[in-house]
């Protein structure tokens, strides 16, 4: 498959440019459950080689996978093949009744979907790198990862929800008020996006995130926010699960990369996060909620650092996990 471009104007020239884009494209998984996924075919840069291993990006909640356009080039033009997907309920994909199996809208759905995406796709034999951002729908595959790691190679969170502390912002936390007081309440993606990053994200694209909550599937999109957090109302109970799972050994290696001037989610209890699962830990500096919107470059510079690099712990390091049980950095990556 070719790569493909757009027309983007360039607002430094006064002209139109080819930039490398990716296709949308649609995949059944069964049980009425249709997503859309955006594919990027590698288009190595001179001194890039084609990577072996596919880059796969999931949003978290009132996100979608427009989000990693950016990111996503940015990969392409080193080499790595991407897919990034409208997980149920979100973007292009379809936006079911809230129901059982994979239209349940709970963590069970949400990793039997991405299972069913990588085996319609070629996938499932091919350990992917997976990057992940946001509330919810992370956590959701964070699980999964640790039940089904032959399925991944190396995971990145960016700006997650993972520390007992962290709490949903309000646009989300409206659907866990008590006595059903938020059931029904419209879902503000835009505001969501908009408040909780540094720097302020244009219009054009705020619309694009907004597109799903104001066109004709603007309700059955509502809902299925609604339904993934009254699923998943406890996020202090959801993130000390994921938690507990990922502290098994043999798992895929995780690194996060963190905008630490994120006002929904604070950075410091997630360097003892890290350093208790094993995990290395990248802070982008006056950086908010959205490293993949604000500095795609340099978020895409931070993962594929993370995927190319030899994560053999060294020996220094060996012997302070000795002595305290933990590795916080891996060789090669300070």
């Amino acid at each position: 498959m070719a790569p493909t471009y757009e027309k983007v104007f360039d607002e430094r020239t006064g002209q139109d440019v080819d930039v490398l884009s990716q296709s949308v494209e649609r995949v059944e998984l069964g049980q009425g459950v249709t997503w859309a996924y955006r594919r990027g075919v590698a288009a190595p840069k001179e001194g890039a080689t084609a990577r072996e291993t596919p880059v796969v990006f999931a949003h978290g909640l009132g996100s979608r996978a427009y989000g990693f356009r950016a990111m996503s080039r940015e990969l392409q033009e080193n080499g790595f093949e991407t897919y990034a997907v409208d997980v149920t309920g979100h973007g292009d994909s379809s936006k079911p009744a809230v129901g059982k199996g994979l239209a349940a809208y709970d963590a069970a759905a949400t990793g039997a979907a991405m299972e069913a995406f990588l085996e319609k796709i070629g996938l499932a034999n091919d350990r992917v790198d997976l990057i992940l951002h946001g509330f919810v729908i992370p956590q959701h595959l964070l699980l999964l990862v640790a039940r089904r790691p032959e399925l991944f190679r190396r995971v990145v969170i960016l700006n997650s929800p993972l520390a007992p502390s962290h709490a949903y912002p309000p646009q989300m936390a409206t659907y866990t008020r008590p006595f059903g007081m938020g059931k029904g309440a419209p879902f503000d993606a835009a505001g969501y996006l908009y408040n909780g990053n540094e720097f302020a994200l244009p219009g054009d694209v705020l619309a694009e995130y907004e597109k799903p909550y104001v066109g004709a599937e603007a309700e059955a999109a509502r809902a299925a926010a609604e339904a993934y957090v009254t699923k998943s109302s406890d996020l202090k109970k959801l993130n000390a699960e994921v938690k507990n799972a990922l502290s098994a050994r043999g798992l895929p290696k995780i690194r996060v990369v963190w905008g630490t001037a994120d006002r929904y989610l604070d950075d410091a209890p997630i360097y003892d996060w890290c350093a208790d699962i094993r995990a290395s830990f990248s802070a982008m500096r006056k950086v908010g909620h959205c490293p993949h919107e604000d500095f795609a470059a340099e978020a895409a510079a931070r993962c594929q650092e993370f995927f190319l690099a030899d994560l053999r712990a060294s020996a220094k390091a060996a012997l302070n996990s000795v002595r305290v049980g933990k590795i916080t950095t891996d060789d090669g990556q300070g």
